[in-house]
């Protein structure tokens, strides 16, 4: 067939059907997006047709962008393509110049489609038909947000389908990602502004811009896509083309409520019946809809609401882009709030000094310090130690390397921007997680994290990130509220699931019945901040050789440095017979270990024996009824002795410290031959029936002051001394004077040491 033949066969068909579907436009005897869809499907098969007609046997592929991307085109737009290569050929050229005569040329029966490539790869100036290299390299490097969202409604028609693959693969990683683009929302917000001057004088008070006027067609893609952007790479069941199906989806998440969504996808249609209608009255490419021309009933219903509609939508738009912000002249702000000179020059200066990497710097020097502003009044409002907190703010942006990328974000996500300030002016050590994995902070965000990977080496880093998260989420609620047992049990069920998750993937490749047995804290369900895992290996049998080679991969893998470092540091001292002994045991061999075998302090540890994924305590029937000796509670005696610290106020060490309360419950447990309800430390302190509560008290404010000291060190301690810099951040962070603390702590240990001298079996033992 030839090309003119080709030709008139083509316009021949596109009228048929594009007739049909303006006849439905005029006369709304179908939705606008049954309309759209078949008119998409129509032009998805004139353009797949042309395509192999101008480029046979050749390395490339078609793409559709816009409306035509989404399958929802109107009936008289452009239709947005891209076209990409393997390679660059003379020949791709003349077949391009045939593509589009086809498709544009007027002749007696009019033209197929008015075609639109400037969305490739450097826009106007750069290749008609860029490789897949080309297109990579720059969108990788280059790529700004608009192209983000375009690349949103991207879809491969026809041609190579490894090029087709390729490119639909690279567009979803280029337009969602894993972590948060702080610049995306900003950057829409000046992307509409400018749409907002340049069409602004198409509405007037007779005419309605309907695609591109406030509250019009393009706000509602432009909110939805931003929105898609936002979520989708976490969320890739969000990353889709249609926008009502992208919003209903929104919706169903709990991203957007369900009354805006439904509005939206109504406004969004409504506009979509206006733009047919007058888009198939005379086949023009024209959004612009005269309120004062008489119509049918169906579009004069739709026009009597239609300004009211549009301010709604631009309510709602709004609320996501927010205002552009002026100019700021940060020093003459800070002097206005009464900062004085010396401050400035400290603090500030050495952050606002800092260049940013931008496309746009003047935009985002602004946003930063509008919210360095903001920060410090943060701060300050909340207590926090301003410089302390400035100085973990500087470093941030240092490990964000200086970008101002998030600040955009943080100015209007004010929760945010307090928790944020909680942590940088009170924890130390929860900055210096953040400073060291800022991308964490997007997860911190969302206050959650995405399903666990299949791959290994991917789900060992997602695990110590969700070991990082948990620290930072639940320290950063307890510098507010001082809740020990949220923390406590929320940390212990973060490591019960990271063990049995690795375990469990562990187990494809060395199928075993091992199970996890835990101690110390963790097994008694109240680990803390920086806590290690003690624990040990047990099989319902004896060992094999598959058990051995998974334990030792299991101990690897948890403890392997990773980015945010190992994922926790482990304790095994406690496995029979010692740090020597064997690394997995069986259930009967350890039953009988501790039934005959173990020494005193051995079975008090086990009194904390818990399994990881069961409830039972079985395993403390082997041994409680052993009861203790005297010569065992001498030993038990020695120990405690041994176990004292001289420094003033070691929480943990001291006469009456945390430690000392602790192996004297279990001492009294085995004593008395008591089994606890549970492995935790209140149920074991009932073994002390009239004074539980007071030593429990006393034991339990204690922890709560050393999870304190966790947060402001920047090292895990447990000892603290008066008239410190360090002292007066503790009692800052619990609320208290200086010296009222450093009387409390006084108070606490002697009066827990009173209630021990009668409590204790070992203290009786000499």
């Amino acid at each position: 067939m030839s090309d003119l033949q080709f030709e008139e066969l083509l316009r021949i068909e596109r009228n048929r059907i594009w007739n049909d579907c303006a006849a439905a436009a005029k006369t709304n005897t179908q939705s606008p997006q049954v309309i759209c869809e078949r008119w998409s499907l129509a032009a998805d098969q004139i353009l797949s047709k042309t395509f192999q007609h101008c480029f046979p046997q050749q390395d490339v592929a078609l793409f559709a962008l816009g409306k035509l991307g989404s399958s929802e085109l109107n009936l008289s737009s452009d239709v947005d393509l891209l076209i990409v290569s393997l390679e660059s050929s003379v020949s791709h050229m003349a077949s391009l110049r045939l593509f589009q005569r086809l498709l544009s040329d007027y002749t007696s029966q009019g033209f197929v489609f008015r075609v639109d490539f400037d969305l490739r790869p450097g826009g106007r100036q750069g290749p008609h038909i860029p490789t897949l290299d080309q297109l990579k390299d720059y969108y990788g490097n280059y790529g700004e947000t608009w192209e983000r969202l375009a690349f949103v409604r991207l879809r491969g028609i026809c041609g190579c389908s490894n090029i087709l693959d390729q490119v639909q693969t690279f567009a979803r990683k280029f337009s969602f990602r894993k972590h948060l683009d702080f610049t995306l929302l900003d950057d829409l917000k000046h992307l509409r502004s400018k749409i907002q001057d340049h069409y602004s004088a198409r509405t007037q008070n007779h005419v309605v811009d309907l695609k591109l006027g406030i509250g019009g067609i393009r706000d509602v893609e432009l909110f939805t896509h931003a929105m898609q952007v936002i979520h989708g790479g976490r969320d890739p069941s969000l990353q889709l083309k249609g926008t009502t199906a992208a919003l209903n989806l929104l919706a169903v998440k709990k991203l957007l409520p369900e009354a805006e969504v439904i509005f939206l996808s109504k406004h969004y249609w409504d506009l979509r019946i206006l733009e047919n209608y007058v888009q198939a009255l005379n086949d023009e490419q024209t959004h612009l809809l005269s309120l004062q021309e008489s119509y049918p009933q169906f579009i004069q219903d739709l026009v009597e609401n239609l300004k009211q509609q549009m301010q709604r939508c631009e309510e709602i738009v709004h609320d996501l882009l927010g205002e552009a912000s002026g100019p700021v002249n940060l020093d003459s702000e800070l002097k206005s709030e009464g900062f004085d000179e010396s401050e400035i020059q400290e603090i500030w200066l050495e952050i606002v000094d800092q260049t940013a990497l931008s496309r746009n710097k003047d935009r985002d020097e602004n946003s930063r310090k509008i919210f360095l502003l903001e920060f410090l009044q943060t701060l300050k409002s909340q207590k926090g130690d301003p410089h302390k907190g400035m100085r973990h703010l500087k470093d941030f942006i240092q490990s964000t390397r200086a970008k101002a990328s998030f600040f955009s974000l943080l100015l209007r996500e004010k929760k945010l921007q307090q928790e944020l300030a909680w942590l940088f002016g009170h924890s130390p050590y929860l900055s210096k997680i953040i400073c060291s994995r800022p991308e964490l902070l997007d997860s911190f965000v969302y206050r959650s994290q995405d399903r666990y990977s299949s791959d290994l080496s991917a789900l060992l880093e997602e695990l110590a990130e969700k070991r990082l998260l948990s620290e930072i989420i639940n320290g950063s609620a307890y510098i507010r509220d001082q809740g020990l047992l949220s923390l406590t049990r929320n940390l212990t069920s973060t490591a019960d699931e990271i063990t049995s998750t690795l375990l469990s993937a562990l187990k494809k490749d060395f199928p075993s019945e091992v199970e996890i047995l835990a101690l110390g804290k963790w097994g008694g369900d109240e680990m803390g901040l920086r806590s290690d895992l003690d624990f040990i290996f047990v099989t319902p049998e004896a060992p094999n050789e598959n058990d051995y080679k998974l334990v030792r991969r299991f101990v690897t893998r948890l403890t392997e440095p990773h980015r945010g470092g190992r994922i926790y540091s482990i304790d095994m001292r406690l496995r029979p017979t010692g740090k020597a002994g064997p690394l997995v045991i069986s259930k009967k061999d350890l039953e009988e270990y501790l039934l005959n075998e173990s020494a005193a302090w051995e079975r008090q540890a086990y009194l904390k024996a818990r399994w990881i994924g069961q409830t039972n305590l079985d395993l403390q029937k082997a041994f409680i009824n052993r009861g203790l000796s005297q010569i065992d509670l001498e030993k038990l005696n020695q120990i405690r002795i041994q176990l004292q610290q001289p420094a003033l106020f070691n929480l943990k060490y001291n006469e009456g410290g945390m430690v000392d309360i602790e192996l004297a419950a279990q001492a009294a447990c085995l004593q008395q031959k008591y089994w606890p309800n549970s492995t935790r430390a209140e149920d074991l302190f009932s073994v002390w029936k009239q004074n539980k509560t007071e030593i429990q008290t006393g034991y339990e404010r204690l922890r709560q002051i050393v999870q304190m000291l966790q947060l402001v060190a920047s090292e895990s301690l447990a000892e603290v001394r008066p008239k410190t810099e360090l002292f007066r951040s503790l009692a800052a962070s619990l609320q208290k004077d200086s010296e009222d603390l450093e009387i409390e702590l006084r108070t606490l240990l002697s009066v827990n040491s009173s209630l021990l001298m009668k409590l204790d079996p070992r203290r009786w033992s000499h």
